[in-house]
């Protein structure tokens, strides 16, 4: 008898937009399961976080798409303004996430490798690459840096205060997010709220974000050699990179900030209301 509106988020229990889920997990997800299945049959609208889990939702829940609204996640802009740089590197790239091998980290590892070996590399001067994070991957990527001879350029400072880490994206040239699997990634928001253009994956929700040519590049997931043009192109113009930036922001103002989102969702609510009372 109350209208109902349902946000199942990442739907990682279905599976989501990742890599087919391993038998036991599949196995504990099931009442879960279940229980989401239940509340989107009693549901008057299902939101999706993002554009690329719309079929999802329609395929594991079977709502029909009349039923189903986007509103994406949001950033708050008022303690993202609050940040300053702290950085004197000529290139400083910079990377956030757990470490753990979905977030592809090695393989921005191997993009570095692969330009700094150039004849002709972007990668001069007193250039830095950052990967702020901690995970069961720290020890394979601290091999990787030494046996790539990058340890002078890459460091993994661990886990960082939220004031830390928007510092950090203040000061940063390129923010660059390898992912081989993601969800709606706030990483990518927090990036462009601070005006930095972005290099991400073609996974999750990256690309309702990432915009090719306008805030930034899309490569797949995985593809160190496209990892490494894209950097390249983007230290080859850094006006551009202050345009995308701005692009970026601009983005975030209009979609992922949070009285854009709030915006949304009181209007969805405002006609879930409207319909149900229309119905009595």
């Amino acid at each position: 008898t109350v209208p109902l509106i349902l946000n199942p988020h990442g739907m990682e229990e279905f599976g989501s937009t990742g890599p087919e889920l391993p038998a036991l997990k599949h196995i504990a997800y099931a009442p879960l399961r279940r229980a989401v299945r239940a509340c989107a049959a009693a549901s008057d609208r299902v939101i999706a976080t993002d554009r690329v889990l719309v079929p999802v939702v329609r395929q594991h829940l079977a709502v029909s798409e009349s039923r189903i609204s986007v509103v994406p996640n949001a950033v708050d802009l008022e303690v993202i303004d609050r940040a300053k740089a702290a950085s004197s590197h000529d290139v400083l790239l910079l990377s956030v996430g757990r470490l753990e091998h979905n977030k592809g980290f090695h393989h921005l590892i191997g993009a570095l490798a692969r330009l700094a070996n150039q004849p002709s590399t972007p990668l001069t001067g007193s250039w830095r690459c950052v990967i702020i994070g901690d995970g069961s991957a720290r020890g394979s990527l601290e091999r990787q840096i030494a046996e790539t001879g990058l340890r002078p350029h890459v460091s993994l400072p661990g886990r960082v205060s939220a004031d830390d880490l928007h510092t950090w994206y203040e000061s940063a040239t390129l923010v660059v997010h390898p992912t081989l699997y993601e969800g709606s990634s706030i990483v990518t928001l927090e990036a462009m709220a601070h005006s930095r253009a972005v290099i991400g994956t073609r996974a999750g929700g990256i690309p309702d974000k990432v915009r090719p040519g306008v805030n930034g590049w899309l490569v797949e997931p995985g593809d160190e050699e496209g990892l490494a043009r894209a950097i390249e192109m983007a230290l080859a113009d850094r006006d551009r990179l202050i345009q995308m930036g701005r692009e970026g922001r601009a983005i975030v103002e209009r979609e992922f900030s949070w009285k854009a989102v709030t915006d949304r969702l009181v209007s969805i609510y405002d006609e879930v209301l409207t319909t149900s009372l229309a119905a009595r």
